[in-house]
Order: structure tokens, then C-alpha cells, then sequence
């Protein structure tokens, strides 16, 4: 059903893109006359102002107006609804902890996970210090304007390897008013907000508060939301500065996927081990500047600060059992598992009785194993990290002349300087019936290279980019662009982990434990591309791009498989990892007409290729829970986009699909310990060909709405994506995860010009699916008695919610659906 419904979705937009992009653009009596959207910024800090149609590559705009009301969700929810080759993956069974997927390059907020995409908002960098991470549950979704979600362009730096997304943030310049909004529905859930804008002569200001509580329709999943965000603004004749403030304090119970024989047996609620909660918490600071320098120079600008804090727990089974030897399983003694450990100096499993094995307090005492810890072994890990970074960008704008020809010129140097504090431990604790890990108070390690050690790392990291672009109306129809942006990476690792020495050299935890380092990168990417206006509505393109992703301190700092870290909690070793490089090409139409039936469409179609070299993977370990970071060859994402959006005054409607090919190009070596195909040393072969992972190959969207009568719309959307390969399935040998179709509805009644009432049901037809699959070892927790070994995080049951909304002044009528 999947495979029938993309190809007739496909069929049938090649057809419509193909028949109206030669159609006579010639509005018809009745038809609606709606906005363009002419320019565009094309950098991170925006300002510079480029005509959309000369933007050589696909450019998806997501203004507020889905940001608000019916499409209420999260932030990348919203962004997901209708952005063509953009998927989520529930790796963490939350709504706002989702997996951000964009032409199978990913944002996460989850430590461990390479990281492809770079997030701005109002310029400023969104990607964590750290490890890269990007937690959209931080940024005030009611106080966004718009969302440009660009592809191949090396001028949003790092990060950028399959394209950025570039927030927008509203001020009181471009909203005024006064208006709150509240919703409740399913599974406890209950949000408010309240937004406010005034401008005042040449000043202007602006604020929004926003919390959200969901009480997870799992077990052990609820989650507290609170934002706030706040802008003053001056404009004048050559001038605009804003100062504006961003703050958030989330908490999110993120259950993780579960046994698919635990789910049919205990239901879709059922949830493996835990706790396993996050808190964020991030105040940003940030200054503005637009200044007209001339008639054609114009400056832009920014200077901010960001603080981020969060503290992580994740309980678990352990490989934490009674040593092997007799005397000290007598005394109670607790020793890791030798098979688990891969002794460096010898390539093989250490004995049982070595003395590095022995579980140990913070003095060095052995443990003595709890009471009921033999029968249900659990353990607790805890991370904490806190991440400040300032940095700014100064950036030039030229519109002169270029040999009598119109031209856009535009060149920038940014600076980021980051700095980092990661803790994390670990402590013993009982397993009990529900699966929620109770600790014992015993933080405990163990001395062998490749162990569980606590962990105290502090890191730097200085990125340094300048960039230039510059676009040339070679005719009236031509315009060529070139451009190019340097990058400067430098991070540095110090381990202040405990120093811990027992008078026995064999028993010691080295200094440092290997992490200390300092590494440089650097990479030139080039980009260009052209457009051509084949007439005045229809618009083709082509460029190549480069785009490199530096090493992060968490990948470096956890790069050997001889060292496996707990990726939400440990560090212990840094062996070199290569930056990777990505190429894209891309090529495509779009345009827009006035069809002979009335109306506005605007339709895009468009192929690209990305090839990415030295690609970084996770790769898991033996030890439950733990793993490492490696180059793994290179791999490639190619496809096909196809999109068309249409209007009236009582009707709106936009479908899209993709195609995305996303394989490895190099046949290499995996770990895989829990994959049923796994070899005896727990390896997988990947051969070139073989698929990547948690990306759908084909993704349709689809969406209506019809305003029967002024005060009254209706509305409903599917969303439908096609099969994926398992995480740790990288050779293709097992079963797929399988693909839906889900449908949402919506309606929405103005009931006078100051309150509108709301409702949507997602899920209508309580479709049972999922978006994200793994491997487990069923002999982790024995008393459970599970057999299989495919582990899934099932996506949310139906759901129904009803809001209402007052506005203090009142507006005209809202857009039915937003030109992408």
C-alpha cells in the first residue's frame, strides 16, 4: 500500500508540475492574489536579502502561521508536517526529543549521534559545544516568524553536510498585538502560551511565554516545557538593533525503545529499563545589527552569549555480576564480566580473576554486592554537562554594479568559542518488576582499560569561518553564483578524572586516562550554482557544493574500540577521527502560476547527490550500552523531491514527495553485538550498496484545508512513509521496520474577531506503527525470559485536543496553508 501510494503521489505531481509549468500565467476573474515571498537571507545571520529565484538550490520556507493553532505540535514536528525529505525518528519515545532527519542527514539531541544538519537561531549557532546536539525542545516555538530549511550551501559552516535550518524569531516590528492560546487533550496533556508585540515610534518590543505539560501516554514519559523569549528592538532611518533573550527549562522522560516481545506481551505502553530522564535548561543572549553603510553597502551583525546545562540519568541492566573466583564470590564481590572487555595489551578477553575486574568504591574498597542485586543486576548511569559559548559575526552586503550587470555580494567572518564541563558516574542498582532501576548508593568503577570509570572531562573548542558569496544577473534570465567559506576547528580535551592508585601498579586508573589532546581542522569549501528563468513563473537550477563536519570533543575524546564509552555518560580515550567531507550536486525547477480554474500554485521539483567521505558512525560495543566512534568509509544520499502547494480563498492544499537513497560506498567492518546476523566477535560485513539505517526511501505528505463558511476551517493531513532498515542492521540482513500511513484532522471556528476555538485528532485511525527500531540482548534482564531481538519505540495511539485562543485586537482571517 506504502509502494502504490508514493508512486501514484509521484505520478501525479510530475504531471501537475509538468502541465502548469507551461501553463499561461494569467490570473482568472475570482482568483486570489497572495504575497510572494521575493527575498530571502541566504546566511546564518540573514540580512542580506537575495531574490529567492536566484538561489540556486531548494529552499523550504515554514512561516509562524504553522507554528500556531491546529498544527500546534513541537517545533520540529511542525517544521517536519509539510518540508519535503524531512523525517522523524522517536528514538526516545518524546514528542520533543525527536530525531530531526533532512535528505537522511540528521539533527539529535542525543549525545552519540553524528551529527549532520547546523540549527541558527537569529544567527546564532544551535549545536551544542559538546557533542553537536541540537535540542529543539529549547527553542520558543510561538515567538518563531519563519523557518528556511536551505540545502547545499558551505556558508552556514560546520555541520552544514546536509543542509541548515535558519530560525527566524518574531520582534515587535513585525508583530504587534496581544493574544494567549490554550490547549489541552490525551494523555494529560495541557499547554499554554501568551505572545504581546508593540512598537513605539523607532522602538519596539516583544514577548512570549509558553509551557507545556504532557503526561506521555507511556509509562515513565511525562514531560514539563517552560520558554520564554524576549526582544527589544530600534529602527531608524539606516539602522536596526535588537537585543534579544531566550530562556528554557524542560524536563523529559525519554523511555527509549522496548522489546517488540514486551510490547505484544505487556502492551504498547510497556517500557524497558529505566529511569531514564533529561533536564535542560539554556539561556541565550544575543545583539543584533542591520546598518546602511551606503546606497549599496550594508552591514549585519551579531554578538551573543549561550549557556546550556543538562544532567542526564539512564538505568539499566549491567554485565556487573559475582566474580568468577571462589574466595571472592564468597566474600560478595562483584566483578565485571571478562568477555566483555577486550584487553588492549593482549587483543583477548582478560581472565576472570583478573584484579582489574574487581568493582570498586570510590576508595578503592572492593564492593560487596547488595542485598538482591545477585538475582536482579541494574545499574544507574549519570551524566551532567554545562556548555557556555560566546562568539558573533560581522558581515558585508554590496549591491553595486558588477560590468553594468546587477550583482549581490555578500562576505562574513564568524567566531564561536565554546567551553565544557562533563561529569558522569555510575551506581550499583536492583532491578525491580517494573523495570525502573531503584539504586543502591554504591558509585562504583572498575580499573581495566575499557571498564566503567567516573569521568570528569573539560573541553575547548574554537571554530572560525570566513565566507563570501556573490550572484550575478549574467541576463535578464542568467544569474551565476560562486562562493566559498574557510573553516577553523580547534578543540582541546583534558581529563580531570579521579586519579586513583592502590599501591598495585596493576590496579591503577591512570591520570588522564588518555583523553587529553588537542586537534586542529581545517577545510576550504567552494560552492556554485545558477539560474535560469525560463519564463517569468518557472525557474531552473543547478549547483555543487562542500560542506565539512569537524570532529565533535565527545567523538574525539571516544574513538577507540578497545575503550567503549557509555555515550550518554563516559569518555576514556581519543585515537585521531578525519573531519568529513560531504560534495552535493543539485538540480531542479520551481515556479508558480495562476491556473485556468483560479487560484495560486507553486510547485518544485528537483534531483540532488551528496557523497559524504570519512563518514562518522556509532558503533556499539559488547558491554551493554556503551560504544564508540570510527570512520567508516564513505557513504552517499541521492533523490528526488517533488512538491506543489495551491490556494484559493476557500481552499488550500500542498503534497510532496521523496525519495532518498541512502547507502554506503565502501564495504566495511561493523560491530553489531545484538544483531541476530552478528559473527562470533559480535561484527556485521556492510557491503558498498548495502542501506543506511532509520531513513525511509519514500515519503509522502499530503495536505487540506477548506473554509466552508468566513468563520469555519477544516482541515486534515497524512503523513506516509515507507519501510526502514533497523539501527545496528547496517548489512541489510534482517527485517525491515515497517512503513505507515498516518492521518491527522483539524478544524477551527472564529467565534467572534477576538476568540477562535480549536480542536485536532492525531493518529484518526489509531494507526499502530513506529519510527525507530534496534537490536537488544534478550539475556540482559534473565527474569524476563524474552527470546527475540528487534527493540522499537511504538509511535503515540490517537489523541484528541481542544484549544481556544483569545486575541486582544483583532486581525484579518489566517492564510489556509503557507507557500514551502
Amino acid at each position: 500500500m506504502i509502494r502504490g501510494a508514493s508512486r501514484l503521489l509521484l505520478c501525479s505531481t510530475v504531471s501537475l508540475s509538468a502541465l502548469l509549468a507551461i501553463a499561461p500565467a494569467k490570473a482568472q476573474d475570482g482568483s486570489t492574489s497572495l504575497e510572494e515571498i521575493d527575498v530571502i537571507g541566504t546566511t546564518p545571520i540573514g540580512g542580506d536579502g537575495l531574490d529567492r529565484d536566484k538561489v540556486p538550490s531548494a529552499v523550504t520556507s515554514v512561516t509562524q502561521s504553522d507554528f500556531s493553532g491546529v498544527s500546534q505540535r513541537s517545533v520540529s514536528e511542525a517544521i517536519a508536517r509539510k518540508t519535503p525529505s524531512v523525517s522523524l525518528a522517536d528514538v526516545q519515545g518524546n514528542p520533543y526529543f525527536k530525531d530531526f532527519y533532512f535528505r537522511g542527514f540528521v539533527a539529535s539531541p542525543l549525545n552519540g549521534t553524528p551529527q549532520g544538519i547546523a540549527v541558527y537561531q537569529n544567527g546564532v549557532r544551535q549545536n551544542e559545544a559538546f557533542g553537536d546536539t541540537v535540542n529543539f525542545d529549547l527553542i520558543p516555538e510561538v515567538a518563531i516568524d519563519r523557518a528556511d530549511v536551505f540545502t547545499n550551501n558551505p556558508v552556514f559552516g560546520l555541520n552544514a553536510l546536509g543542509g541548515a535550518l535558519n530560525i527566524k524569531m518574531k520582534n515587535g516590528f513585525t508583530y504587534q498585538g496581544l493574544e494567549t492560546e490554550f490547549l489541552a487533550g490525551s494523555f494529560g496533556k495541557y499547554s499554554g502560551n501568551a505572545q504581546w508585540g508593540q512598537q513605539f515610534g523607532n522602538w519596539s518590543a516583544y514577548l512570549a511565554l509558553e509551557g507545556e505539560r504532557d503526561g506521555g501516554w507511556r509509562d515513565f514519559s511525562n514531560s514539563n516545557v517552560k520558554r520564554l523569549y524576549g526582544d527589544i528592538g530600534y529602527k531608524g532611518d539606516a539602522a536596526e538593533i535588537h537585543f534579544n533573550v531566550s530562556l528554557a527549562d524542560t524536563h523529559l522522560g525519554v523511555v527509549g525503545p522496548t522489546p517488540q516481545e514486551l510490547l505484544d506481551r505487556d502492551g504498547r505502553k510497556a517500557v524497558y529499563t529505566g529511569p531514564q530522564t533529561t533536564d535542560n535548561k539554556a539561556a541565550q543572549f544575543n545583539l543584533t545589527g542591520q546598518f546602511d553603510l551606503s546606497n549599496a553597502w550594508s552591514l549585519q551583525t551579531n554578538a551573543y552569549y549561550r549557556r546550556f546545562k543538562q544532567s542526564h540519568v539512564d538505568g539499566n541492566d549491567t554485565d556487573v555480576r559475582l566474580c568468577e573466583d571462589p574466595v571472592l564470590a564468597a566474600a560478595g564481590n562483584l566483578c565485571l564480566e571478562a568477555d566483555d572487555i577486550i584487553d588492549p595489551a593482549t587483543g583477548t578477553n582478560p581472565d576472570d580473576d583478573d584484579p582489574r575486574l574487581i568493582v570498586r568504591d570510590k576508595n578503592g574498597n572492593p564492593v560487596v554486592a547488595p542485598a538482591g542485586f545477585e538475582d536482579r543486576p541494574g545499574s544507574i548511569e549519570r551524566s551532567w554537562t554545562k556548555s557556555q559559548t560566546v562568539g558573533g559575526t560581522a558581515q558585508a552586503t554590496n549591491t553595486n554594479e558588477l560590468w553594468g550587470k546587477t550583482n549581490h555580494f555578500v562576505v562574513g567572518v564568524s567566531y564561536d568559542h565554546g567551553w565544557t564541563d562533563f561529569r558522569g558516574n555510575s551506581e550499583l542498582g536492583i532491578i525491580p518488576d517494573d523495570l525502573q532501576v531503584d539504586g543502591t548508593g554504591d558509585i562504583y568503577h572498575t580499573t581495566i582499560p575499557g571498564g566503567i570509570l567516573p569521568t570528569d572531562v573539560k573541553t575547548r573548542n574554537d571554530y572560525l569561518g570566513i565566507y563570501a558569496s556573490n550572484t550575478l544577473d549574467v541576463t535578464d534570465r542568467l544569474s551565476a553564483t560562486i562562493g566559498a567559506r574557510l573553516n577553523y576547528a580547534h578543540i582541546s580535551l583534558k581529563d580531570f578524572s579521579p586519579f586513583v592508585n592502590y599501591s598495585d601498579e596493576a590496579m591503577t586508573i591512570p591520570a588522564g586516562s588518555g583523553i587529553d589532546g588537542k586537534h586542529n581542522f581545517t577545510r576550504f569549501n567552494p560552492m556554485a550554482g545558477v539560474t535560469y528563468k525560463i519564463t517569468p513563473e518557472t525557474t531552473a537550477y543547478a549547483s555543487y557544493s562542500e560542506t565539512n563536519r569537524a570532529p565533535t570533543p565527545l567523538e574525539l575524546a571516544c574513538a577507540d574500540p578497545s575503550n567503549p564509552c557509555q555515550l550518554e555518560g563516559f569518555l576514556v580515550s581519543d585515537p585521531p577521527l578525519k573531519q568529513v567531507v560531504t560534495r552535493t550536486g543539485e538540480i531542479g525547477l520551481r515556479g508558480h502560476t495562476t491556473p485556468g480554474f483560479g487560484g495560486l500554485l507553486n510547485w518544485k521539483v528537483g534531483g540532488y547527490f551528496a557523497y559524504n567521505n570519512n563518514d562518522i558512525l556509532t558503533i556499539p560495543s559488547f558491554i551493554t550500552g556503551r560504544g564508540y566512534f570510527r570512520n567508516a568509509g564513505d557513504t552517499q544520499r541521492a533523490g528526488v523531491e517533488l512538491s506543489a502547494d495551491y490556494q484559493t480563498d476557500t481552499w488550500g492544499m500542498y503534497a510532496n514527495y521523496s525519495y532518498i537513497d541512502a547507502t554506503f560506498r565502501s564495504n566495511v567492518t561493523l560491530g553489531s553485538p545484538n544483531s541476530p546476523s552478528a559473527n562470533g566477535a559480535g561484527e556485521i560485513n556492510v557491503r558498498k550498496g548495502d542501506h543506511l539505517p532509520a531513513i525511509p526511501e519514500h515519503q509522502a505528505k499530503i495536505g487540506v484545508a477548506w473554509r466552508p463558511v468566513p468563520k469555519l476551517t477544516l482541515g486534515a493531513d497524512v503523513v506516509i512513509m515507507s519501510s526502514q532498515y533497523l539501527v545496528g542492521d547496517e548489512s541489510n540482513q534482517e527485517r525491515k521496520l515497517k512503513g505507515y500511513a498516518v492521518f491527522n484532522a483539524n478544524a477551527s471556528w472564529q467565534v467572534t474577531d477576538q476568540i477562535r476555538v480549536f480542536g485536532l485528532i492525531d493518529n484518526v485511525f489509531n494507526q499502530r506503527y513506529a519510527t525507530y527500531g534496534t537490536f537488544y540482548d534478550n539475556d540482559d534482564i534473565e527474569f524476563l525470559n524474552l527470546s527475540g531481538s528487534r527493540s522499537i519505540t511504538p509511535a503515540r495511539p490517537r489523541g484528541a485536543y481542544v484549544g481556544v485562543g483569545y486575541k486582544f485586537t483583532a486581525d484579518a482571517a489566517p492564510v489556509l496553508v503557507t507557500k514551502n
